[in-house]
């Protein structure tokens, strides 16, 4: 994909020239170094930058001095971080006394006091803090040790030490923040996540010992581990729709999104399940705990029980040393996104349905009930009624499930949002946002979209990467996307387990179609629902033959099973010439 390189400037605004060398050396370690960025200390009143800027300010206190100063103009977007003291000089105060008095000294009375709070949040409130900034009254004469966040030029004479734990930066989920501005969330997250856990695990491990108080540092450091690894990307503004049936959805979604319900999604593949639980859970009480998703239909039972409930060390032969800890903890006091909630097995639903009504699970090879505190959001492409009647979903999980509902709707339903998802995608996910012929938004709006939302980007992708004019035409777009394939009736009648074999090949390429991870499992409902009678030892050897054909890929894990070329051309050819 070629992303936009003609980045727009990102314009930092501080309170202190120390904060603004520590966010500025921040920023550029994560975005691209394409992207100019502006350092503008306004309280010096100096070099003022003309035209208007995507701003990033230090702190709500920066911001109000920024629009009392007369700058509203510079501003087109802005955020306002949030920031962490969590760095490799915190432990250094850990040692500090606790029956003494100690300053804390920062730029501003705002500044010091919610210095103050973060500390005493994180587990350092055994230390008595007073706080100091320039214009304070004189330092009371029993105070000898200062404690400052970077600003050591303010701490008062007569101070005997002083421990400079470092500026505050920005947080994770500020970062997050950024990048997904400049539309990098993809490309950068995972590297800048692997230095900010590294750093956290350093710090981590020196405190472990340091103090009895360090335990309650710890519980913060895990849940900022945790963090990290497990974050909501999207929120309601990142859900693009004018239509009637998506406002109605993102209405009834950020209502639930205020109460602490168990929420339950449904709606066609690429419909974006995950994109509203995201979204749910950044507009919920839970924001700034973690965000844990994990897809049901990629896994076996008996890994799907040690990934949402974890192990004790030695239960099981491959038991890591240690034990591991499960999804459900480490989701604890936010927000677990169970995706196709209706691939799981009777006995597991028995399972969820227990950890659903109690709050409380077990590790595999335990023996201690944990409780937990998590919100729930399930999500499906089936018919979890049907199901229901079928009796292979449990009707009592299915209404703990259901205490918030939200059905989205198909883009057949939404067809007047296409021309809009189609100009977002120009404007932030291509370096030349070419204009797009009507006629070829016709064929879009003509279309039923049986993938939905990433079938049409699929179809934009494509259609941006073949195009060599100035404009995209009909004939940029793939040329069979709107076309649909009979693949069945194109082969000639086979050998019996050819056409087992057959009937397989059809089933990965409709599952593929729609977006699915093509499987055993996936294939066996896919061919029960056409219907088809086929044991799941029969599909074993279809599976088999056609491999050994070089018909189809296996790639494990999130792809599965995919045709090769030599595949889909056999599906309308002679099958025995293969």
């Amino acid at each position: 994909m070629n992303y936009n390189l003609n980045y727009e400037p990102l314009l930092l605004i501080c309170g202190s020239r120390s904060t603004e060398n520590a966010l500025l050396e921040q920023l550029r370690g994560f975005l691209p170094k394409e992207v100019p960025i502006i350092p503008f200390f306004f309280y010096e009143g100096k070099d003022t930058p003309e035209g208007n800027y995507f701003s990033v300010f230090s702190s709500q206190e920066v911001y109000d001095d920024f629009l009392k100063s007369g700058f509203r103009p510079l501003i087109k977007e802005y955020i306002i971080t949030n920031r962490t003291m969590f760095n490799n000089q915190l432990d250094t105060i850990l040692t500090l006394p606790r029956n003494q008095r100690i300053l804390l000294v920062n730029d501003s009375p705002v500044s010091a006091l919610e210095s103050i709070d973060h500390l005493k949040d994180i587990g350092f409130d055994f230390l008595h803090l007073v706080p100091y900034y320039p214009g304070c009254q004189s330092v009371p004469k029993d105070i000898s040790i200062a404690i400052t966040p970077g600003e050591v030029d303010k701490v008062p004479p007569g101070i005997d030490a002083v421990y400079n734990i470092g500026t505050r930066v920005m947080d994770f989920p500020t970062v997050v923040k950024i990048m997904s501005h400049y539309g990098v969330l993809e490309q950068k997250t995972q590297d800048y996540a692997n230095l900010y856990l590294t750093n956290i695990l350093d710090f981590a491990k020196r405190v472990s010992n340091i103090a009895d108080e360090a335990s309650k540092v710890m519980k913060t450091v895990r849940r900022e581990l945790i963090g990290t690894g497990y974050y909501a990307k999207y929120r309601f503004d990142d859900i693009i729709g004018e239509s009637e049936n998506i406002q109605k959805t993102k209405v009834i979604s950020q209502k639930i999104a205020r109460t602490d319900l168990t929420v339950l999604i449904e709606g066609d593949n690429g419909t974006g399940k995950e994109l509203f639980a995201s979204a749910i859970h950044n507009a919920s009480q839970r924001v700034r705990q973690p965000f844990v998703a994990i897809n049901f239909s990629a896994l076996p039972d008996h890994l799907l029980e040690s990934e949402l409930f974890g192990y004790e060390e030695g239960s099981f032969t491959g038991a890591k040393k240690g034990g591991k800890v499960g999804l459900f903890q480490q989701a604890n006091g936010g927000t677990i996104f169970l995706d196709e909630i209706g691939d799981i097995s009777i006995k597991m639903q028995a399972k969820l349905l227990r950890v659903i009504e109690e709050r409380e699970i077990m590790k595999i090879g335990g023996d201690r009930i944990i409780p937990i505190d998590v919100r729930i959001i399930a999500a499906t492409n089936r018919d979890l009624k049907q199901m229901i009647y079928e009796k292979t979903f449990r009707k009592d999980l299915y209404y703990r499930l259901r205490e918030g509902y939200i059905h989205l709707p198909s883009l057949k339903e939404r067809k007047t949002d296409i021309p809009l998802l189609v100009r977002h995608w120009q404007s932030h996910l291509f370096s030349d946002p070419k204009p797009i012929d009507h006629e070829v938004m016709e064929i879009l709006m003509g279309h039923d979209w049986p993938g939905n939302i990433r079938e049409l980007l699929n179809v934009i992708k494509f259609a941006f990467a073949v195009s060599e004019r100035d404009v995209i035409t009909k004939e940029d777009l793939p040329a069979d996307s709107f076309e649909c394939p009979q693949p069945i009736s194109a082969c000639a009648p086979a050998l019996h387990m050819d056409e087992i074999a057959l009937l397989v090949l059809s089933a990965i390429w409709e599952i593929n179609l729609k977006g699915d991870i093509a499987g055993r499992g996936s294939i066996l409902r896919f061919l029960k629902e056409q219907p088809h009678h086929v044991s799941e030892y029969k599909i074993r050897k279809g599976i088999s033959t056609l491999l050994s054909r070089n018909l189809i890929a296996n790639h494990q894990g999130k792809y599965g099973l995919t045709l090769t070329e030599k595949g889909f051309a056999c599906l309308y050819s002679d099958f025995d010439s293969n």
